[in-house]
C-alpha cells in the first residue's frame, strides 16, 4: 500500500461519542443489511486485565483512559444501542494473574475481546486462541506481531524493533561512530528493540536490563561511562528512566540520549528527570502528550479531557498513558461501530480493516491502518526536546515505505 493509497483511505471521525452516535443511527454495514442481530439489545463485554499495582503499576492511568472512552461511549448510545460492559481486573504484571484474569472475563463474564498491557501478554495468547476470543495488547514486545501463529492476537501499539530500526537507521546517518548503552527491561522487549537495533549494524557496547520498578542504576551508569557510551538509548517506563537521566545530569555526563516512544512523555520521564535533564534527547513519536504544552489548544485533547472528567478520572488527564487507553477504546469503538457482528470474529474483521483511520491518541498526520503482522501503527515523527517542548524534526516517516516493515 503506497502513501498516496492511504492519504485517500476512509478516514474515520475522531471524536469516541461521535463513533457511538453514528453506529446508534444505524450507520454500519451490518445495519443496512437489516441483520436482526440489531434489535438485540444485550451488552458487549470487554476484558481488560491491566496492571494496578505491582512493579508496573505506574501504568495504571492506561486503564482509566480507557474506561473514559468507553463511558463516554455508552453516555452516546452504545454501539447500535448496544451498551459496552468493561470488566477490569488487576493483574499485577503477573502473567499467572493474567491469564486467570482471561478465564473468568471469557467463561463467566463472555467477553468478546480481552485488551492487556505489556510483555505478559505473551502468556495468554494460547488460552484466548483456544477460545477464539480476540486479544489486543498495548504492548511493542515482538512476539505479539505473530498472527500466523496465534490468529486471534493483535497489538495496538507498533512493534518495538521498527522503531528500533529507526533509531539505528538515524544513528549511522548522524552518529557512525556512536558508542552505544542500551537501558531496558529484563524480558523480551529488550530482546526485541536489540534484534531492531542490530538489524541497522547497531550493536551495543553496554546493555542494561533490569527489573521493572528499578530506580536506581548509578552502577550501570559508571559501567557505560568506563566503557566511553557516548549515547543511551532509553526503553524503560517510570521510575527507572526519570531517575536515571536526573542522575547523569547530576554527575555531568551529558550523552546523546534516544527516549524510545512509549517512554519519552512527560508523565513518565521528563517530570521525574526534570526538562533539563531531558533537553536535547531524541525520539521517533507516534502519539500526543497531554502534558506537552505544544497540545495546550488541542480541539481532541479537550474533548479526551472532558471525557477523562466526566468519567471521574481527572487525576489522570495529564498521563500520556491514559490518553492512550483512551485511544485504544477508541479504536475498539470504531472495530464495533463496523462489525459484521458482536462476537469476536467480527470484531477482528473490523479491526483488521483500519484504513488510514484517525485515532484521538495519534500524532497528526498519523493514522491506523490494518497489516499482516497484528500491527496498526507504522509511522513516527523523528522530535527533539527543546526543554519545554518536543519539537519537529523533518518529516513523518513510515517504515512500510522505507522498507523496514513489508
Amino acid at each position: 500500500m503506497n502513501q498516496q493509497k492511504r492519504i485517500r483511505g476512509r478516514v474515520a471521525t475522531i471524536a469516541v461519542a461521535a463513533v457511538a452516535m453514528l453506529a446508534l443511527a444505524g450507520c454500519t454495514p451490518r445495519a443496512a443489511a437489516g441483520d436482526s442481530a440489531v434489535a438485540d439489545d444485550a451488552p458487549i463485554v470487554i476484558g481488560a486485565s491491566w496492571p494496578q499495582s505491582g512493579p508496573l503499576g505506574s501504568v495504571a492511568p492506561g486503564l482509566s483512559g480507557l474506561e473514559a472512552a468507553i463511558a463516554a461511549a455508552n453516555e452516546a448510545g452504545g454501539v447500535d444501542g448496544h451498551e459496552i460492559t468493561l470488566v477490569t481486573a488487576d493483574d499485577a504484571y503477573d502473567p499467572s494473574r493474567l491469564v486467570e484474569n482471561e478465564r473468568k472475563f471469557v467463561e463467566q463474564d463472555g467477553a468478546i475481546a480481552v485488551v492487556n498491557f505489556g510483555g505478559i501478554s505473551i502468556a495468554g495468547r494460547e488460552y484466548l486462541g483456544q477460545k477464539n476470543v480476540m486479544g489486543v495488547s498495548m504492548a511493542g514486545n515482538s512476539p505479539l506481531s505473530d498472527v500466523e501463529a496465534f490468529p486471534m492476537q493483535r497489538a495496538f501499539w507498533p512493534d518495538v524493533s521498527w522503531e528500533a530500526q529507526l533509531q539505528g537507521k538515524w544513528l549511522t546517518e548522524n552518529k557512525p561512530d556512536a558508542v552505544v548503552g542500551y537501558i531496558g527491561f529484563n524480558n523480551d522487549l529488550t530482546e526485541s528493540h536489540l534484534a531492531g537495533l542490530a538489524e541497522q549494524g547497531i550493536v551495543p557496547a553496554q546493555v542494561a536490563a533490569v527489573a521493572p520498578g528499578t530506580a536506581d542504576l548509578s552502577a550501570q551508569i559508571s559501567q557505560f561511562q568506563a566503557a566511553g557510551v557516548d549515547t543511551v538509548i532509553f526503553n524503560i517506563g517510570a521510575p527507572t528512566g526519570g531517575s536515571t537521566l536526573a542522575y547523569m545530569q547530576q554527575i555531568g555526563w551529558k550523552p546523546t540520549v534516544l527516549l524510545s516512544s512509549t517512554v519519552s512523555d512527560f508523565h513518565t520521564v521528563i517530570n521525574l528527570a526534570g526538562p533539563e535533564a531531558v533537553k536535547d534527547a531524541y525520539s521517533f513519536e507516534f502519539f500526543k502528550d497531554p502534558s506537552d504544552p505544544r497540545y495546550a489548544d488541542d480541539e481532541v485533547i479537550a474533548q479526551y479531557t472532558a471525557d477523562m472528567e466526566a468519567s471521574g478520572h481527572d487525576a489522570d488527564v495529564s498521563n500520556a498513558l491514559a490518553l492512550e487507553g483512551y485511544g485504544l477504546g477508541a479504536a475498539l469503538i470504531d472495530a464495533l461501530s463496523r462489525a459484521e457482528s458482536y462476537d469476536s470474529e467480527g470484531l477482528l474483521t473490523a479491526w483488521d480493516s483500519f484504513d488510514s483511520t484517525e485515532n484521538p491518541m495519534l500524532r497528526d498526520g498519523i493514522t491506523l491502518d490494518a497489516s499482516a503482522h497484528g500491527r496498526v501503527v507504522f509511522q513516527y515523527q523523528l522530535s527533539r526536546f527543546d526543554g519545554t517542548s518536543w519539537t519537529d524534526e523533518g518529516d513523518i516517516q513510515d517504515v512500510r515505505d522505507l522498507g523496514i516493515v513489508d
